[in-house]
């Protein structure tokens, strides 16, 4: 099964060059020198029956493209005497092949593919029949980025552009680790406290503002810029921040510790 819903081609020529295009990727017959698998004659030249051709792969190709807005009954109809008529033609085809493939804008059908077996049988022909429906066509359009480019630039997922990794100068707070986490750590301290006092009101913490103002106070672009010279301030901020919720005087009335001092939460970090 394909992946994609890729719509069946509207242009008779254009579905040639697909199908020719395709060929070249399935059978890897490309290289430097030339493409192997090549349109066959122009548009209003006694193609004979096929459309594409290669002498190194021995292989025939007739594009038929079909509005499939019609019934498949109709559809199947009038390729199954597409079909005998270009075997008709291909009796003065003075090219060696022992592959002689139907592609079609037609979805995959096994009643083609019986009948092909069968008049392969009758007539003795010395040579194989394929049929590819669109269903498989567009299982091995999917597999080649080049031929989804040219033919459905529109089913192409365009890549995101990567930002670039912006490096942090000398000195900041954010390439000193233990600081910055432990800086995080009041951060966090004080705004879940804080919430417990703001809830009561309907009210939520404004985390963004709350460290967009810490980011002013020590003329910084983030948090992570600050200057770690002022670690030691801007963590006693933070504590005093937190000492003044109701949770940390509560805290502070009973004894108990409001928040670890730095040196104990590097060592519970390790």
């Amino acid at each position: 099964m394909a992946n994609y819903q890729l719509p069946p081609l509207k242009d008779e020529r254009l579905f040639e060059e697909l199908t020719c295009d395709l060929f070249n990727f399935v059978e890897n017959t490309s290289s430097y020198e030339n493409t192997d698998f090549q349109t066959f004659g122009v548009k209003g030249q006694n193609q004979k029956g096929i459309d594409v051709f290669s002498s190194k792969t021995k292989t025939v190709i007739q594009c038929k493209l079909k509005r499939i807005g019609r019934k498949d009954e109709t559809i199947r109809k009038i390729l199954i005497q597409d079909i005998n008529t270009d075997l008709e033609k291909a009796r003065d085809l003075a090219i060696d092949f022992d592959k002689f493939v139907f592609a079609s804008t037609f979805r995959d059908d096994a009643q083609i593919q019986e009948y092909l077996n069968q008049i392969k049988r009758e007539k003795e022909l010395p040579f194989h029949l394929y049929y590819w429906g669109w269903d498989t066509i567009t299982k091995h359009i999917e597999q080649s980025e080049a031929l989804l480019h040219k033919y459905f630039p529109k089913f192409v997922k365009k890549a995101k552009p990567v930002k670039a990794k912006i490096e942090l100068p000398d000195g900041a707070l954010g390439k000193e680790l233990s600081k910055k986490n432990y800086i995080d750590y009041l951060k966090k301290r004080y705004g879940d406290w804080k919430q417990i006092e703001l809830s009561k009101k309907g009210e939520k913490f404004n985390w963004a503002a709350f460290t967009i103002s810490l980011s002013k106070r020590y003329k910084a672009s983030g948090i992570n810029y600050v200057d770690v010279r002022h670690f030691d301030d801007l963590a006693s901020y933070l504590k005093s921040r937190i000492d003044g919720t109701i949770m940390g005087k509560v805290n502070k009335s009973k004894g108990i510790k409001n928040y670890s001092v730095f040196e104990e939460f590097s060592e519970t970090e390790i």
